[in-house]
């Protein structure tokens, strides 16, 4: 049961983590342009795809357990 709440909050940081570096990229990009902030949309772009990671290997393993 700790284990299933760790990969949930895992899964959970990695969507927080994309959501304030979405708004950080474009607070800084328009208040200093994209050449700027580009690296923040970048690391939007690497926390959404940990997420959709995590969400994928979540839903796989709950798949893979045998009900019961």
């Amino acid at each position: 049961m700790k284990k299933k709440k760790k990969i949930n909050s895992l899964e959970i940081l990695w969507f927080a983590t994309a959501l304030l570096c979405f708004f950080a990229a474009i607070h800084q990009t328009y208040r200093e342009g994209f050449s700027k902030s580009y690296i923040l949309f970048i690391f939007t772009v690497m926390a959404v795809i940990m997420y959709l990671l995590r969400r994928y290997l979540r839903i796989n393993k709950k798949s893979d357990e045998p009900n019961g």
